[in-house]
């Protein structure tokens, strides 16, 4: 299984963040390629860990960034603003030691901490967190290396 263990200087001031890179859903990417058109490459990012989320986000423009058209639009409401519209997007969560997770996340504005995105409990189903804030660590572990939105 899979594992990644994060050690951060302080834990509870930064939250369980990590680097990532975000990409395009595997249907996606094979659509692309059958077109003849460009893969985006993968845009690496810092993304939070967040059990209170329900789903993923990615931030505002990002999907554009990736060449990607919404599957979807939903009203969501978050800690600053309610019955905000959100464009849904199949994204493809690319985690160090080849851990790729898709999920359809939602693109919405993330605080000014330099976030590209929000690991909701969508991607955190397939997965065991463990949280050691007295080491100032985490782990994220993966039952296989391709979790699927399920």
């Amino acid at each position: 299984m899979p594992s990644i263990t994060v050690r951060l200087d302080d834990l509870r001031r930064r939250g369980a963040v990590l680097e990532v890179s975000i990409g395009v859903g595997m249907d996606a990417e094979k659509a692309l390629r059958r077109a003849g058109r460009t893969v985006p490459a993968p845009r690496q990012t810092r993304a939070m860990v967040d059990i209170g989320a329900g789903r993923s986000l990615i931030r505002r423009g990002l999907g554009g960034e990736l060449g990607l058209n919404p599957v979807g639009a939903v009203e969501i409401d978050t800690p600053s603003s309610t019955n905000l519209r959100a464009l849904e997007y199949d994204v493809r969560f690319l985690f160090p030691k080849e851990v790729s997770v898709e999920t359809t996340a939602l693109e919405a504005p993330l605080p000014n901490h330099g976030l590209g995105a929000l690991i909701g409990r969508d991607v955190l189903v397939g997965a065991r967190l463990e949280y050691l804030g007295y080491k100032n660590e985490f782990t994220l572990e993966f039952p296989t290396n391709e979790a699927r939105d399920s």
